[in-house]
């Protein structure tokens, strides 16, 4: 991602935040409108009197709904059955506060109209519980295992819903709720709706329905984000938020039941409900990184991300009281540490680019959204009935934004990168002809050194031979003749490597393959170039056995390598001894020449054959003895007749390099392959 500021392109936080207030009461408008214009039917509140709650008076059935809140009594510790009911004592309200029960039965009796209607009852709890409804002495409802012990109890939702018709006026309902995974407070006090109608939330959409729309649309949003990293930018930002919307599906999936439509087992559910909220905050911590500046904005994301990170080990490792316990203290510290840091974070980004724009657009609608929520559901303003809440539908908008964040920062990335591999393109064909044109200087001026350097060479050996009365008397100046010679040779030798190294760089070094006799090759080799073997008071020494097999190679390239390696040999050896052998070896002819000379440090032994590591290139008097593009240029050749060359070494033992050439057959004959 860009700098936290970009100069050039910055936007006004002002209207910013309006655009964003604007949206949460838009939010709120669009969500609570249809309680406001009449769709929803009329909630009465009936309390329960002499152990009965009277209905009869609910007259208008088909737009009214009676909330019955729990009676004067429950049953604490039993889970009733109609055959139980009446042998079972109740406990009043007022202990419910003061005794923890992990499962307990209520008990409703209604009266209503001496009618056929169909009534829908809707029980309503705080948390996931396992419920099971019993009405007129019938099971009519079942929702997950009500059991009296946690192994034996499976939570599943925190609603339960079934049908009833009134028998002579009066529906005698039992409830039976389990709950033994939160350490706040065991089972809950249900709230019992009693309508005709079904009811149908926003637009006429269920909770469960709506709840999938939503975790359909983090899906697609996370697909898309995926997909964008995959096959666009690799930017972990676009990582993280898809990851973020995943657990903001899943959390979704599970908070509106709809996870019930899946095959979930209800204690899995439960625990993936406390998980979902601790990956989001690690996903949504880890896609603000880059917006992290400054010390106090850091210690807020490490508060964070080590403290999801732990309390995310606590729900995987240890018991659901445990985690539940601790949930407390975990949101205290995530409100204590990030309240501060949005606000922090929003100060710092007063003069946001668009794509931080984006950012901190769906930052501030969903934090007023889960503000206005919480107001919301602590009456301050007043006690509402019903409640509204706007954090799924902030939740949703914050996601979208941040997808079209980060595709402005996925096209932008994408924009830099195409013209920076333009840029590098451009470089790179102008490197091409900076060494195309390299390489045709180095031709022209070794060509044109080439010769006047012929025939510096041959005018000082012809006066040598003239002058060799006068050398013999005179040691001085036979030593000057004979640099001469030498030094105009080794100035030839040069100038060939370097012819040699623009014909590979060109592709035009041919290598014409004939069959040869290597036994040949090599003992022409060493009586053309004899005297000048035998420096250093050396002594050459030949192996070659009889009836080796011909070789499929090109005798003046063979020569050039092992005239090479015998002058490398020569150079570095003095008073020891350099042998030259050849062998038939696993289908090919292995050609070795090894000294008693100084030897190669292991360390340089890898870039021997390379064409800036050739090893050391001064001899003991500390002159230079060449271009060091000997060994590069043999290696070419080598692997240009299908071989290979290799080195072995020991400082102060000696150096022995072996190179391959391929045993003739008759479809060599037909190959006449040029170096790369």
């Amino acid at each position: 991602m860009e700098t936290i500021i970009n100069r050039r392109k910055t936007l006004s936080v002002g209207p910013l935040l309006l655009a964003a207030v604007l949206t949460v009461l838009a939010l709120m408008l669009l969500v609570r409108l249809p309680e406001q214009l009449g769709s929803r039917p009329k909630s009465i509140v009936v309390t329960e009197r002499a152990g009965v709650y009277n209905l009869t008076r609910m007259t208008d059935t088909a737009h009214t709904v009676a909330v019955l809140p729990p009676g004067n009594s429950y049953y604490p510790d039993i889970l009733l059955t109609p055959e139980t009911v009446d042998s079972a004592a109740p406990v009043s309200k007022s202990e419910y506060q003061a005794k923890r029960s992990d499962y307990l039965s209520q008990r409703f009796i209604l009266l209503l109209p001496d009618n056929s209607e169909v009534y829908t009852l809707s029980f309503r709890l705080s948390g996931r519980h396992a419920m099971r409804v019993y009405v007129n002495g019938t099971l009519a409802a079942q929702s997950g295992v009500p059991g009296t012990s946690k192994q034996n109890t499976v939570v599943w939702e925190n609603n339960i819903s079934c049908r009833a018709v009134a028998l002579n006026g009066k529906i005698d309902v039992i409830l039976d709720t389990s709950q033994f995974y939160h350490a706040k407070g065991g089972a809950s006090l249900a709230t019992l709706n009693v309508s005709f109608p079904d009811y149908q939330g926003l637009f006429g959409l269920s909770l469960r329905e709506k709840g999938l729309l939503v975790m359909g649309a983090l899906l697609c949003a996370a697909v898309l984000l995926l997909s964008v990293y995959l096959f666009m930018t690799r930017t972990p930002e676009t990582l993280f938020f898809a990851l973020a919307c995943l657990s903001m599906a899943l959390r979704e999936c599970l908070q509106s039941q709809a996870w019930t439509y899946f095959r979930i087992p209800g204690n899995l559910s439960f625990m993936l409900e406390y998980l979902s909220m601790v990956l989001l905050t690690i996903f949504l911590s880890l896609y603000l990184r880059p917006y992290v500046r400054g010390r106090f904005l850091h210690i807020v994301w490490l508060i964070a991300i080590v403290s999801s990170i732990l309390y995310g080990f606590c729900i995987v490792l240890w018991d659901s009281l445990v985690y539940t316990a601790l949930l407390k203290y975990y949101q205290i510290l995530l409100v204590g540490s990030i309240v501060p840091g949005i606000a922090v974070l929003m100060w710092q980004m007063r003069r946001p680019n668009r794509e931080q724009a984006a950012v901190l657009f769906g930052i501030v609608v969903f934090y007023l959204a889960a503000v206005g929520d919480i107001i919301m559901y602590s009456d301050i303003f007043g006690d509402s009935r019903v409640n509204a809440p706007v954090s799924e539908a902030a939740m949703l908008i914050f996601a979208v934004v941040q997808t079209v964040s980060l595709l402005m920062m996925s096209t932008r990335v994408l924009n830099e990168a195409k013209e920076a591999e333009r840029r590098l393109a451009a470089e790179n064909a102008a490197l091409e002809r900076l060494d195309r044109m390299k390489t045709e200087f180095l031709g022209n001026v070794t060509h044109e050194l080439k010769t006047p350097l012929t025939v510096i060479s041959g005018y000082a050996q012809q006066a040598r031979r003239e002058l060799l009365p006068d050398c013999e008397r005179d040691g001085e100046l036979s030593s000057h003749m004979r640099l001469i010679c030498e030094e105009t040779e080794r100035m030839a030798l040069m100038i060939g490597q370097v012819l040699d190294l623009t014909r590979i760089d060109e592709g035009r070094m041919p290598i014409s393959l004939q069959k040869v006799s290597i036994v040949e090759v090599i003992q022409q080799t060493a009586e053309t170039y004899f005297g000048m073997l035998n420096k250093n008071s050396n002594r050459l020494r030949l192996s070659l056995p009889d009836g080796l097999p011909m070789v499929s190679a090109d005798p003046d390239r063979v020569r050039q390598v092992i005239l090479n390696l015998l002058s490398n040999a020569m150079r570095f050896t003095r008073g020891g001894h350099i042998d030259l052998s050849a062998e038939e070896k696993d289908g090919y002819m292995e050609v070795s020449v090894s000294d008693t000379g100084d030897g190669i440090a292991e360390e340089d032994l890898p870039a021997l054959f390379t064409r800036n590591g050739t090893g050391k290139k001064m001899t003991r008097t500390g002159t230079n003895t060449g271009t060091g593009l000997g060994l590069f240029i043999c290696r070419h050749i080598i692997e240009a007749h299908g071989g290979v060359i290799s080195a072995e070494s020991s400082p102060g033992i000696g150096t022995c390099v072996r190179f391959t050439l391929p045993i003739h057959t008759e479809f060599s004959e037909t190959c006449s392959p040029s170096l790369p």
